[in-house]
């Protein structure tokens, strides 16, 4: 297999990398063949004695190559380059299998900038925000183009339109840093934030050296220590200059191509580097880096999915569609997201932020393909395609890809929307992507000391405007936008989440998890849920999908729930007295292969296709999976909905029942809770009988009577009242036979009249 220039230059880095630290327990990620970009939240290296920066929120390491092995950090928040560093890209740390912890940069730090990247009209302005992006009109990050091993940055500066692309190479021993822009219709004459010292170094000063002119800035204000950081500006009239300790560019208003140069050594060698400057540089024209490059990954993957085998008597079989877990680039397959094209094709989205193309797919999953078409996401946990056109959440942006060229490769990731504001909190997740019947985007963040944590955020439909939709989640990793733009949410068990919980959200709605109710007073009550979940049913909820399709068995319109940490899928029947929902859920009799956090119906079979992958608390085997629940054909040999009644329950099936077993009392034991909202992480079940004492009550079944249907059983309880989790066990047969053992579990928020 012949490997494109690209990916043997990348095997290069690796091994540069695995040089750099050879301890056995680094994360496997560290041996990945990463993209030119790599999108965290980039903390100092913990190697680097000399100090750097506290962490940036959104940063994006772009890699320099491998001549000069070092990086430059780009903040998508501040428009800066918020540091330069030699001796590698980056060190993913491990924690919780790298899907928690921030990661660092490898190698030694050259030089830092903090806060705004670019003056507003001319003046150095403090951010207004502590979080989230400059306002849009002092600037605006746009995206970034690849092409083959160059990065073009774009964004805008007021009316100005920026295109910016870092390098490095050696010289003289030392490494060389170089900023290249092309600016076009720039209203006002602005200046660029070049590099300040890591340590606080004392004044800068301009200076001209072997005829070059300088911003000079000392590394340091400790004694004995000679080193500086220098900065030139190479063309086009602009020059550079000082703010303090902060060296500076002069950039005038209209158009102009320049190229700047950073470098850090000891002073003695300021004129290796003025003569490095005096060199006949050629101003790169960088609009022909912005219509799409070559392949990086040109090897496409083939792999065989397997076919499943319905259980006797059930209507549904568990498909799988294997991953190129072995593939030549170490990539790990952690899905987290993942949608069609309307040919039927999937793209598919993995935690350590590649996107995959799949194609292939058939009834057999004989001949499955599987092309990496982009690297370098933050931490995506959402995908969507509308209109044949991908979007991918991160935690730091909702991105949407461009192939420029028609390679099927992305060439461009726009930043579609980056208004959210994120902090440097490990669990502060983004996730599930989705549209309503308008076109406006949702997806849901982990709770965070922002103003956008543990909300339900709403992106309208050109992406120029964020706000909150709800509030009150603590780590939801489950969320959909359903048929009529009905918003579902689940939570997990935590503090002020006594259990897991499915949600109808509603605008505004608070959901119950305190230090993210973002409301002016602290609420006092929460709006509850569809459902709660015992903690042993489901530890860890995923998302959400609604049945759209006719060919599916369960009817169109019905709700399904996935669960991440069993593994397991779930039937939401949902039941609404006097406006208020409440529901209960069944269980699917088969297991994910991973951790079940996304699903999607394909519109070209009909069937429910899902991913996930393998974290903490998940009983999942494989790091992801992709499967899809395949209809065979039969009835659900299950509850199908469940309506509450101030004398019992009526419970349908989806198949006729045995009538002497389903007229049988014995056949039926049920039991009621209580939990408890408080800071608490979760929640006892407490006695509605006595809410001091922990357990549950047992409820007496006075009768059950097999309605006209064969298929609709009413169970008359004794006591039966609102009650937050009720478990119905029920051991009764098909009337062909076979077994139907198994629990139902619901909420009762209202009654209605006797049945």
């Amino acid at each position: 297999m012949k490997l494109s220039p690209f990916i043997a230059f990348s095997l290069f880095v690796s091994f540069l990398l695995a040089g750099f630290e050879s301890n056995a327990a680094e994360h496997r990620w560290n041996r990945t063949i990463l993209g030119p970009t790599f999108g965290s939240s980039l903390l100092q290296s913990r190697t680097d004695p000399n100090g750097s920066f506290s962490g940036i929120p959104k940063a994006t390491a772009i890699w320099l190559g491998d001549e000069s092995n070092s990086s430059i950090g780009f903040d998508a928040d501040n428009l800066s380059m918020f540091a330069g560093w030699t001796g590698g890209f980056v060190h993913v740390r491990g924690g919780r299998d790298a899907l928690l912890d921030h990661d660092e940069v490898r190698g030694k730090v050259s030089f830092i900038t903090k806060g705004p990247g670019w003056t507003q009209g001319g003046e150095w302005k403090a951010k207004p925000t502590k979080f989230g992006p400059l306002p849009r009109d002092w600037a605006k990050y746009k995206g970034l183009y690849h092409y083959g091993k160059r990065i073009v940055l774009s964004y805008t500066v007021g009316t100005g339109k920026v295109l910016e692309s870092p390098w490095a190479e050696k010289a003289a021993g030392a490494v060389v840093f170089s900023r290249s822009f092309e600016i076009r219709e720039l209203k006002d004459a602005e200046s660029i934030l070049l590099a300040q010292s890591p340590q606080g170094g004392g004044v800068g000063q301009v200076r001209e050296v072997k005829g070059v002119n300088m911003s000079i800035v000392p590394r340091s204000k400790k004694s004995g220590d000679a080193s500086v950081i220098a900065a030139t500006v190479l063309g086009d009239g602009n020059s550079v200059g000082v703010d303090g300790h902060r060296a500076i560019a002069k950039v005038k208003a209209g158009n102009s191509q320049f190229t700047i140069l950073l470098w850090e050594g000891p002073e003695k060698e300021l004129e290796s580097f003025a003569l490095y400057a005096k060199k006949k540089f050629v101003s790169k024209e960088l609009v022909k880096w912005i219509k799409g490059g070559p392949r990086k990954w040109d090897v496409t993957l083939k792999t065989k999915g397997d076919i499943g085998m319905p259980k006797k008597g059930e209507p549904y079989a568990l498909d799988t569609i294997q991953p190129p877990f072995d593939n030549p680039w170490g990539a790990i397959m952690h899905f987290g997201g993942h949608d069609f094209f309307s040919n039927g094709d999937l793209a598919v989205s993995t935690m350590e932020g590649d996107v995959w193309l799949v194609s292939g797919i058939s009834d057999k999953l004989d001949e499955l393909y599987w092309q990496r078409i982009a690297t370098g996401l933050y931490h995506p946990l959402g995908l969507r395609i509308v209109d044949d056109k991908i979007y991918v959440l991160g935690r730091d942006q909702i991105t949407r890809l461009h192939d420029l060229n028609g390679d099927s490769e992305i060439d461009f990731y726009e930043n579609f929307n980056n208004d959210a504001e994120i902090s440097l909190g490990s669990h502060e997740f983004s996730t599930c992507l989705e549209t309503d019947p308008e076109g406006n985007f949702y997806y849901i963040r982990c709770a965070s000391g922002t103003r956008h944590g543990g909300s339900v955020l709403k992106v309208s439909k050109d992406g120029g405007k964020l706000e909150r939709f709800a509030t009150g989640f603590r780590n939801p990793n489950g969320f959909f936008v359903g048929p009529g733009g009905v918003v579902t949410a689940a939570d997990q068990q935590g503090t002020w989440v006594p259990a897991s919980r499915v949600d109808i959200v509603e605008p505004g709605g608070f959901y119950g998890f305190v230090p993210c109710h973002h409301r002016e007073e602290e609420p006092k009550t929460y709006d509850g849920p569809l459902c709660w979940i015992p903690h042993k049913v489901d530890n860890s909820c995923g998302s959400q999908v609604w049945v759209t399709s006719e060919n599916w068995g369960i009817p169109k319109g019905e709700l399904l729930h996935l669960s991440y940490g069993k593994c397991e899928m779930f039937l939401v029947m949902q039941d609404k007295v006097d406006g208020t929902p409440q529901g209960a859920i069944s269980k699917f009799p088969f297991r994910f292969s991973s951790g079940a956090m996304r699903g999607r119906f394909s519109n070209q079979d009909g069937q429910l296709y899902v991913t996930g992958l393998k974290g903490w608390q998940t009983s999942g085997a494989r790091d992801g999976c992709l499967q899809r629940v395949r209809y065979v054909g039969g009835d659900w040999p299950r509850p199908l909905s469940l309506k509450a009644h101030n004398n019992g329950v009526l419970l349908r099936f989806g198949v006729k029942l045995d009538e002497e077993l389903a007229n049988d009392t014995e056949s039926y034991s049920i039991n009621h809770w209580n939990y408890r909202w408080t800071r608490q992480y979760g929640s006892p079940d407490y006695r509605v009988s006595n809410p001091e004492k922990t357990g549950r009550d047992k409820l007496k079944v006075l009768s059950a009577k097999l309605q006209s249907d064969r298929k609709s059983v009413f169970i008359e309880i004794e006591e039966i009242q609102p009650v937050m989790q009720m478990e119905i066990a029920y051991d009764l047969e098909h009337e062909n036979g076979d077994e139907l053992v198994d629990k139902v579990y619901n909420t009762i928020h209202k009654l209605r009249p006797a049945f």
